[in-house]
């Protein structure tokens, strides 16, 4: 049975090649997808790799890089957003004085600012493999 979803998942990725060959960014994200199923592979997560398999057909199937680059930069203005309300949030907790919710919104507004780091690094990559 394994070799068998084996092949078919070797089949159906020389099938959906041609669409996507001219799109790098969907290439690489490709690439990211099968790393993690053969780490979910390597330590037994059936469940994990299934999941992986079915996300890898969908991004050989359907991905084109202007789709990538428009999620990434609309995952990036809801962050900016995320991050805009948890900044109103702590002033007005300023105002009511309580420092231990302000301190608590700070930790996530923190956490929150290293998500849009990642974000936008995550869009110079795709950027940079010609995704423009």
């Amino acid at each position: 049975m394994r070799i068998a979803a084996a092949c078919l998942s070797t089949v159906l990725s020389v099938m959906a090649l041609p669409v996507w060959a001219d799109n790098p960014a969907c290439q690489y994200r490709a690439a990211e997808i099968q790393n993690q199923i053969d780490y979910a592979r390597e330590r037994g997560n059936v469940h994990k790799q299934s999941g992986l398999e079915r996300a890898l057909t969908q991004v050989q199937q359907h991905c084109k890089d202007e789709d990538l680059l428009r999620d990434a930069q609309e995952a990036i203005r809801e962050q900016q957003e995320e991050i805009q309300e948890r900044m109103e949030e702590i002033a007005q907790q300023t105002r009511k004085g309580d420092t231990d919710k302000v301190r608590k919104l700070e930790q996530k507004l923190e956490r929150d600012r290293i998500e849009l780091e990642q974000l936008r690094e995550e869009l110079n990559e795709l950027q940079a493999l010609g995704a423009m």
